[in-house]
């Protein structure tokens, strides 16, 4: 049978694409698969934006925008009261509305219809909100929790989001989907335990592979350990792991990638051993950030295991350490166990290690022979965990749903 992909898929976001690259990654593999893509999102930075254009350059990829807060003036503001009087009705009376997660939620579900597409992949909070509300209305809609968006957060930060929507929401995804997808296998068994569904599918949050990717780069002295995100601040292990340097001697470096805020950067300083140096870098762009991640020489995966969300997935920076060749110090959770025993690419650390555990990761970060061999388990870690391998089991959902066998 003779393929004719002229169909059209609309992936909806709600961040820029360099901010999310789960959503870069999707529309550039079904774009290469010949289908007419549009990536539909909210932006709000011109600098992000260029970025944004700058991954998309040389593709045949649609970014379009159904809120855009770039520049000041009467529609921005008015975006933004909506989203703080919503936010203001949760926080004191407890009226739940899906306008405190985003912007310009009324114009989605329209803009979302006029394209007409023959399927629509809904990403992050919002989307999948709007996304639920199109299966009632006949569309072919699939859906890609990220994360597990009502178990997700500190416990102050979940005061202001509507937990019971965000939940109604999930399970509907997870029940009446054209398919759905999450980032590990213990996410896909909970959410099916909670919402009474089939398990989604597993597509992990990996990037490309590197085929140059070797053991050349040797371990120095002192050793630099590195962590990064968007954004630096607390409930991220980062505190509980400066403290245990206190029981360390390896000679090291802390290194840290992101926004802080100057007195979240003042607390680290002060609770950081003297005998060891922090160090805070300024957030790089997607295309530089595994060039940047690999100039050091241990990756920091540090989650915990509170919220549920934050055990139950697999860190991005795990990932994306193996890809850099780094070995990894990986906290314990379920999701980090999940990556991390298959191939044991460098030190698994319990939640609350006691004395001897800490020695015994002081004598791994110092012991040389232990790092480079952890290294090529990192490098084999990154042939398996790839997204040439990932991509075969989108392009396949994909198919399942517009070209159906005869």
């Amino acid at each position: 049978m003779t393929v004719l992909r002229d169909k059209k898929i609309v992936i909806v976001s709600q961040s820029h694409i360099c901010r999310n690259p789960r959503v870069l990654k999707e529309a550039l593999t079904l774009s290469k698969e010949s289908y007419n893509v549009t990536v539909l999102t909210a932006i709000y930075s011109e600098d992000l934006l260029q970025e944004d254009f700058a991954l998309l350059k040389g593709t045949n990829i649609s970014y379009k925008f159904y809120s855009d807060l770039r520049l000041p003036g009467i529609k921005s503001y008015i975006a933004r009261l909506v989203r703080k009087i919503a936010i203001e009705l949760q926080l004191k009376l407890k009226i739940e509305s899906i306008r405190s997660l985003g912007f310009k939620t009324g114009i989605l579900l329209k803009k979302c219809a006029s394209y007409s597409a023959d399927l629509y992949i809904m990403h992050q909070e919002l989307p999948t909100y709007i996304g639920t509300k199109m299966v009632k209305q006949g569309y072919k809609v699939a859906f890609d929790i990220e994360d597990w968006y009502s178990e997700d957060l500190l416990p102050i930060a979940q005061i202001r989001r509507p937990l019971n929507l965000l939940k109604r929401s999930e399970s509907e995804a997870v029940n009446n989907g054209a398919y759905c997808t999450t980032t590990s296998a213990v996410l896909a068994h909970e959410l099916a335990l909670v919402y009474s569904s089939n398990e989604p599918e597993v597509i992990y949050n990996v990037f490309p592979a590197r085929p140059d990717l070797t053991v050349t780069k040797t371990i120095g002295s002192p050793v630099k350990l590195f962590w990064f995100s968007q954004n630096i601040g607390p409930g991220r292990g980062l505190e509980e792991f400066i403290k245990l340097l206190h029981n360390t001697a390896t000679k090291l470096e802390l290194h840290l990638l992101g926004n802080i805020s100057n007195s979240y950067q003042n607390h680290l300083k002060v609770i950081m051993p003297a005998k060891y140096q922090l160090f805070f870098h300024e957030l790089v762009s997607e295309i530089n950030l595994a060039n940047k991640i690999a100039e050091f020489d241990i990756g920091l995966a540090l989650e915990l295991q509170s919220p549920p969300s934050r055990n139950y997935t697999i860190t991005n920076k795990f990932l994306q350490y193996l890809q850099a060749g780094l070995p990894v110090i990986a906290s314990e959770t379920a999701g980090q166990d999940e990556a991390f025993d298959k191939f044991e690419p460098g030190f698994k650390l319990a939640q609350n290690p006691g004395y001897e555990e800490i020695v015994k990761l002081d004598e791994w970060m110092g012991n040389k022979s232990a790092l480079m061999a952890a290294k090529q388990k990192a490098i084999q870690a990154a042939r398996f965990y790839n997204w040439e391998n990932e991509s075969k089991k989108l392009i396949q959902l994909v198919k399942n749903i517009l070209e159906p066998a005869c």
